[in-house]
């Protein structure tokens, strides 16, 4: 008896486990079944071929540089007394930067004037002995007048004064030019040098971008041609540019040194700073896509249309492009929907819904 249930329970066990796997087998080719002949609708993207004005850009980086900048320094050497200016000071033309001690320049140009002043009074004396008017040197002839003045030694002490007017001054490092102070390592109460410059000043109205464009790019560009400059330090803020020079050379790598303006440059741009530069040239009347709307399909370019419901695909040619754009030159119009999100596996009449 014990032996018989053995028999009849392996029984029951085999016949489970053979209804398991028929119904997971009917499960499966059902499932299978659902798939055949229901083709998946794919979500899709659009936008509308335009006709308009195509902006091709030749996009470069290159560096700031001020085109304007010197080395100042004091003409005469001294103690620094006291300096007016720190690294990134905006000045303006004229501006004093420091001044050297220059208390004996002071008493030179005092003594000089002095000596200056006895020479007038000996000059009137003079022009009066020889019949003029007093104070009036227009009151006797040229050749008079010279020989009184030298007599005088009005023309000594003249050149006396102007000597130390011009020792004073040379105490006082002033501006030349309007700009921003750079490398300023000196200290005050330390001796001017004569080999280290003071500082270095740049003119904050003559800023370039100088940078190389392929020599295939040259065709693009023409001096005067406007520019947008985007410093490396401050994406967001745009700038205008202006070409100012080709260097009518291409170098070994096949490169070409170009000069770019900086129209409206303010406190934000330094000397040595990176920067991008786009370069417009406004090509008119171009059939324009946006980049996603091209794909490949065996090497060629496509673009997919949207048509009642379907992916037609349209072999195009590329004439131009920016980093944004495309222009078509054959094989689109103006006005038609071309998918631009979905599109990459694609075929020709495939279903599609558009989506937002």
């Amino acid at each position: 008896m014990h032996f018989l249930k053995i028999i009849i329970c392996a029984f029951i066990f085999l016949f489970i486990a053979a209804c398991q796997n028929t119904s997971h087998d009917d499960v499966e080719a059902a499932a299978i079944h659902s798939t055949i002949g229901s083709p998946k609708v794919q979500a899709v993207q659009i936008a509308e071929s335009k006709i308009q004005h195509f902006p091709l850009q030749v996009l470069s980086s290159g560096k700031i540089s001020a085109l304007v900048q010197a080395k100042i320094n004091f003409k005469t050497i001294g103690v620094i007394e006291k300096i007016m200016i720190t690294n990134s000071s905006l000045v303006k033309e004229g501006q004093v930067l420091a001044i050297l001690e220059n208390e004996q320049q002071k008493i030179a140009l005092q003594q000089a004037f002095d000596i200056f002043q006895d020479a007038r009074l000996e000059l009137n004396k003079l022009v009066l002995e020889y019949g003029g008017k007093d104070r009036d040197t227009n009151s006797v002839s040229k050749r008079i007048l010279e020989n009184i003045k030298a007599k005088s030694g009005y023309n000594k002490a003249l050149t006396n004064l102007r000597d130390a007017r011009l020792k004073l001054e040379n105490t006082y490092l002033k501006a030349p030019y309007a700009g921003i102070i750079a490398n300023l390592k000196t200290k005050a109460f330390n001796p001017s040098s004569s080999v280290e410059p003071f500082c270095t000043l740049l003119s904050k109205e003559n800023m370039v971008v100088e940078l190389s464009i392929l020599e295939s790019e040259l065709g693009i560009v023409n001096v005067g041609q406007h520019a947008i400059v985007t410093s490396l330090a401050f994406p967001d803020r745009k700038y205008t540019g202006i070409v100012t020079e080709i260097n009518p050379m291409v170098n070994e790598q096949g490169l070409v040194l170009l000069k770019v303006k900086i129209v409206n440059p303010d406190q934000y741009l330094l000397e040595g700073m990176n920067a991008q530069v786009i370069i417009e040239k406004i090509l008119a009347k171009q059939v324009v896509v946006p980049k996603e709307a091209v794909v490949e399909r065996s090497g060629k370019k496509v673009v997919f249309v949207y048509e009642n419901g379907l992916a037609k695909w349209k072999f195009v040619t590329v004439s131009h492009e920016n980093s944004q754009e495309l222009a078509i030159s054959e094989g689109l119009s103006g006005g038609q929907k071309v998918i631009v999100k979905g599109n990459l596996n694609l075929g020709h009449d495939a279903k599609v819904e558009i989506v937002q």
